[in-house]
C-alpha cells in the first residue's frame, strides 16, 4: 500500500529514479531554502512551501 504524500501535488517536486529503479522525490525548493531537505522523508503530510500544482499548465516529469 502506497501512502498518499503533498509531494506528489506539489509545483516544486521532481521525480527522480536510480539506476536501479527506485523511485525519490526531490524538493525543488531545496535549491533556494536550506529549510527545505532535497530528498524529504516520504510521506509528507505538511509542508509550508507546499504550492498545488495547476493542472492546466503541468507537464509530467
Amino acid at each position: 500500500m502506497t501512502i498518499p504524500t503533498l509531494c506528489e501535488f506539489c509545483r516544486y517536486h521532481k521525480s527522480v529514479v536510480s539506476g536501479k529503479g527506485s523511485r525519490f522525490l526531490m524538493c525543488q525548493k531545496s535549491k533556494d531554502e536550506k529549510r527545505y531537505p532535497k530528498y524529504p522523508p516520504q510521506p509528507v503530510i505538511d509542508c509550508e512551501g507546499f504550492e498545488k500544482i495547476d493542472e492546466a499548465n503541468s507537464s509530467t516529469d
